[in-house]
């Protein structure tokens, strides 16, 4: 999810973006300080699940599922913010149809 909104995004080529480890796509990549607080996590958590060793052993998959969907629901909001500015461009700057 995290590969597919940073390739729409166009922050770098699709080639880039999925060569990438998802932590450094993470870091380098999501601007919002939010999304990509959530977004690091919620991969903490999930290579939690994959190893033996825990190392957030007082986190459960109960925080994973909310730390997905508030990742989820930042992108949600920076995908519908884009798509409302650019149908609904600011006036300033902009030349008048004569």
């Amino acid at each position: 999810m995290i590969k597919e909104y940073l390739i729409n995004k166009k922050v770098a080529t699709r080639k880039t973006i999925e060569k990438t480890r998802l932590g450094d796509c993470i870091e380098n990549y999501i601007e919002d300080k939010r999304t990509k607080n959530c977004a690091k996590r919620a991969a903490w958590l999930g290579n939690d699940e994959t190893h033996y060793i825990r190392k957030w052993e007082d986190k459960d998959l109960e925080d994973l599922k909310t730390l997905i969907q508030l990742t989820v629901n930042w992108i949600h909001s920076d995908l519908l913010t884009t798509k409302y500015e650019k149908e609904m461009p600011d006036k300033k700057g902009k030349t008048k149809k004569k």
